[in-house]
């Protein structure tokens, strides 16, 4: 294991305390960050909360066999997995009582004050938030670890505990998925070339 984050890792895991409160701080922004762009805004936040008490309830269990960062990786996009799966319920009850049940869009890193968040219109935002619908949810991890976090497969592959191939592959599709979204010609209607009637 190498790195103080390692070290305070190993010092929460003994029930430091203060040594947890470290890593919360240090490490606060990865995890938002990731959870925003996997299930948005509007549920960044709760699931965050969710990270840290399971990160609290595990951290007993860090070996240092990964790196810190890895291994939080790993739970945060689990935990999102997770809610993802939960919400998507919550989405087909609803859509059965006739009910939308929609989730935010991530934003671009910086937040509110990003020049880019800024210029980007609502209807563009709202282009994307339905692509990203469109991406298995083990695809849009991947592709944002790979494109959004800077991950290498490898990392990805331990993050997920999925093969190297399956990292680089999983990630392609998603991107190409939401690509091939946002690239279709809106038919009279609005509905998208390759959408179900």
């Amino acid at each position: 294991m190498s790195g103080a984050p390692g070290r305070l890792a190993v010092r929460a895991s003994r029930g430091d305390v203060e040594a947890f409160a470290k890593l919360v701080r240090e490490h606060s922004g990865l995890v938002h960050r990731v959870a925003r762009r996997m299930l948005g805004v509007e549920d960044a936040q709760d699931a965050s909360q969710e990270v840290w008490s399971r990160v609290w309830n595990s951290i007993k269990g860090f070996r240092g066999e990964s790196s810190f960062p890895t291994w939080l990786h790993a739970i945060t996009v689990n935990t999102c997995l997770s809610l993802r799966k939960k919400e998507s319920l919550r989405e087909r009850h609803a859509a059965r009582d006739g009910t939308a049940y929609l989730t935010g869009l991530p934003e671009p890193p910086g937040g509110e004050d990003d020049p880019e968040a800024v210029a980007l219109s609502a209807e563009r935002r709202e282009e994307i938030r339905a692509a990203l619908e469109h991406v298995r949810p083990e695809h849009r991890a991947a592709m944002v670890l790979r494109h959004m976090e800077g991950l290498s497969y490898a990392e990805i592959a331990a993050v997920l505990k999925i093969p190297d191939g399956t990292a680089k592959g999983w990630a392609s599709r998603g991107r190409a998925a939401m690509l091939g979204v946002l690239t279709r010609e809106p038919q009279p209607g609005g509905t998208s070339r390759g959408d179900a009637a």
